[in-house]
């Protein structure tokens, strides 16, 4: 047992991977990044992806949990193309927005609808067939189009 130990000690000492690992990364460093992460340049943000791909390219127990967490935000976390487009109630304020105004519109139409004057006495049904008459009394043609009905 306690040669085996031993040998896998030695083994993982002479070992490339072992000798290239990078550190781990502080916590002031990775640690809430989801209330900075915005605020970071972009130099900043990109040293910090390459510098946890290189942790994560080790066994995954060891990463410290604020290595996971950033990791995990990085990759699935609210920003760039995954940023909500509306803030939190600012929906209802564009729905509320749009349905006041087409009220509103149609307020407005019914209104003028109602205070508007009345439409020409040429444009009712009686007018028209006295122009259809006067039409057919003085023999006008009616296939290019005498009616007044169309």
């Amino acid at each position: 047992m306690l040669r085996a130990s031993l040998t896998r000690l030695a083994v993982r000492s002479q070992s490339t991977v072992a000798a290239s690992a990078p550190r781990a990364l502080s916590n002031a460093y990775v640690g809430q990044l989801e209330n900075r992460w915005t605020s970071l340049p972009k130099d900043d943000q990109t040293a910090l992806i390459e510098d946890l791909k290189a942790r994560m390219e080790l066994n995954w127990k060891e990463l410290t949990t604020e290595e996971k967490k950033a990791a995990y935000y990085i990759s699935f976390g609210e920003w760039g193309p995954r940023k909500p487009l509306h803030a939190p109630g600012e929906k209802q304020f564009i729905f509320l927005t749009v349905a006041g105004c087409m009220v509103g519109s149609l307020l407005i139409f019914i209104g003028i609808t109602k205070l508007g004057a009345k439409g020409p006495s040429t444009l009712n049904r009686e007018w028209q067939d006295a122009s259809d008459e006067y039409l057919k009394s003085k023999k006008a043609n009616p296939f290019s189009g005498y009616s007044q009905v169309q």
